[in-house]
């Protein structure tokens, strides 16, 4: 057999062999087998990112919400906290001025009856009368004792009487008002010429009162004239009565309050 003829019946062999050839069928269905185990693989996976991403995407979201829901109580809680504190702290502070006024109410209440202890004495003598009120010493007299018989000038009296009434006002840097009163009546015949009203007459005594105070030491800031009273019930009341019922009524307050 010639060469050619070998060639020619080989190479149909060789063809066939080749596709019968075990490791290349082997091959190939190792790369099918791997595709699949691939694919499966894939599908496996992309099942399990579904049933973990998207109940972990709820659960984050719940998360979130609830996380959300917590900072706005959180700031809730916080705001009601910082109002309370306020509140406490306010009614701490109200507490504190309630408790520093009546400690200064009992002190200026003792102050007050202290003076009034030490003033009745020399002044009950002179003709007052005294009267410890909530918020000041009242101390009062009659024209007749505080004012000269000219209707005008402090008598000798009242001047002692004011030196009196000026040291104890010193001691406790008290404010004095002055307070001039009488009837609505005329002023008495002697002064008619100089006061055509009962307020004029009771400006003018108490200016001389608010006078004698400076001279005894009281600093003219804190005193104080208070204006005139004329009380026309007591003008009224006199019309039938003498005289003397209408000078009754004229007298001269003064007011010390101490700080």
């Amino acid at each position: 057999m010639s060469s050619a003829g070998i060639l020619r019946y080989g190479a149909p062999r060789m063809a066939r062999y080749a596709f019968d050839d075990p490791m290349a069928v082997s091959s190939s269905g190792g790369s099918w087998s791997k595709l699949f185990y691939f694919l499966l693989a894939a599908a496996g996976v992309g099942f399990a990112g579904y049933v973990y991403l998207v109940p972990y995407q709820k659960m984050e979201h719940a998360v979130g919400g609830n996380q959300s829901a917590i900072a706005d109580e959180r700031k809730a809680a916080e705001a009601a906290i910082a109002q309370r504190d306020k509140l406490q702290a306010d009614v701490e502070r109200y507490r504190a001025a309630a408790a520093d006024k009546s400690a200064s109410d009992s002190k200026h209440k003792t102050t007050i009856d202290t003076l009034a202890t030490t003033l009745r004495p020399g002044l009950e003598a002179l003709g007052a009368t005294i009267v410890a009120e909530p918020g000041a010493l009242g101390v009062s007299f009659p024209a007749a004792k505080m004012i000269d018989a000219n209707g005008i000038d402090v008598s000798d009296g009242g001047t002692a009487a004011i030196k009196i009434l000026a040291e104890s006002a010193k001691r406790e840097s008290s404010r004095i008002r002055i307070r001039a009163r009488s009837s609505a009546a005329a002023p008495p015949k002697e002064l008619r010429s100089l006061f055509h009203t009962a307020g004029e007459m009771n400006a003018v005594r108490a200016a001389r009162v608010m006078s004698s105070l400076e001279h005894a030491g009281v600093a003219p800031a804190r005193i104080t004239i208070v204006g005139d009273v004329a009380e026309k019930g007591q003008a009224r009341a006199a019309r039938g009565k003498k005289a003397v019922a209408v000078a009754g009524a004229d007298r001269v307050e003064l007011e010390i309050e101490p700080e």
